[in-house]
């Protein structure tokens, strides 16, 4: 027996040591994407009049796109727009970036732990989906938010939510997305928050007050006053700002800023480029457990089982 259970650690140590890196601690790295708001193909646009669109974080397009409608010369020139980080168009940091983020939205699409939830069919920011605790959750067809969706961190201090959504995410008017932890404060340090678009698009209404990092398969519309306030915009064509006038009565810029605690590491997990982590204690013991309740059946099965 002492024999068996050796043995039966010994599969479970092995299986976790077959584990991919980002299965089994969530560790998401940007690389050289970690440093911009926006990465598109082929357009980053942003209206002329009543586009106030304030991008904090840099610009990036590749491999034969334009940048229209913002301050810098590089984007047009435009005063309607601002843009603080650096801007790469069609150049060789343009590509690396575009494709440290494919990669990076293959590692998210590729992490299986925790297992995932799916909410096809189900409305987030609705009754009985206004508040998520940190997972992976999963849509076969297209997402749509309403309302207030409260990612709840409770006490863990690493939290991470992957939303994998086959085509399209919507957004109504002014619905939004917070976290927040045990005692109810927002802006957990060590949080990360991943939308997944895989073939489809991204179109935030007006006023939303989104938060994360949107990895697109095709557009990113942020329609007007909408707002990512704590994330990135990464599509694989285009990201379109809606404008708005803030001068007017409930007029609002448009917003991306990557500066917040949640996304600026881009990541949950150790420095990038510094390798694995390390599982979380609450991952190895499921799985732990549930290997080593498989091979223990297993034993039992044999010992009343006759060999062949």
């Amino acid at each position: 027996m002492k024999a068996f259970v050796f043995s039966a650690v010994v599969l479970v140590v092995s299986a976790l040591s077959l584990l991919p890196v980002s299965a089994r601690a969530g560790t998401i790295s940007l690389g050289t994407a970690a440093p911009y708001a926006v990465i598109a193909e082929t357009l980053v646009s942003n209206p002329t009049t009543f586009g106030d669109t304030v991008i904090t974080g840099g610009v990036a397009v590749s491999p034969s796109g334009a940048c229209t409608g913002f301050m810098p010369a590089a984007c047009g020139g435009a005063s309607a727009g601002t843009i603080s980080g650096a801007i790469h168009i069609n150049d060789t940091p343009a590509a690396d970036a575009l494709a440290d983020a494919g990669t990076a939205e293959l590692a998210l699409l590729a992490t299986v732990i925790p297992a995932p939830v799916d909410l096809t069919g189900h409305v987030l920011g609705s009754p009985g989906y206004t508040s998520l605790a940190p997972g992976i959750y999963t849509f076969t067809s297209s997402a749509q938010l309403t309302g207030t969706l409260t990612l709840a961190a409770g006490a863990d201090l690493d939290p991470v939510w992957i939303f994998e959504i086959a085509t399209t995410l919507t957004t109504a008017t002014d619905a939004s997305v917070n976290v927040t932890d045990t005692t109810g404060g927002a802006g957990i340090a060590g949080a990360g928050v991943y939308w997944v678009e895989e073939t489809g698009q991204a179109i935030l209404g007006n006023n939303t007050a989104f938060l994360g990092n949107i990895f697109a398969g095709t557009n990113i519309t942020f329609d007007p006053g909408a707002q990512d306030t704590c994330g990135r915009a990464f599509a694989d064509t285009s990201v379109t700002f809606g404008g708005d006038n803030p001068a007017q009565q409930g007029g609002q810029p448009n917003i991306v800023s990557d500066t917040c605690a949640q996304s600026a590491s881009g990541f949950n997990g150790p420095t990038p480029g510094a390798g694995g982590g390390t599982p979380e204690p609450g991952t190895l013991v499921l799985l732990s457990s549930g290997l080593l309740a498989m091979v223990l059946l297993a034993f039992r099965k044999s010992r009343v089982s006759p060999l062949i």
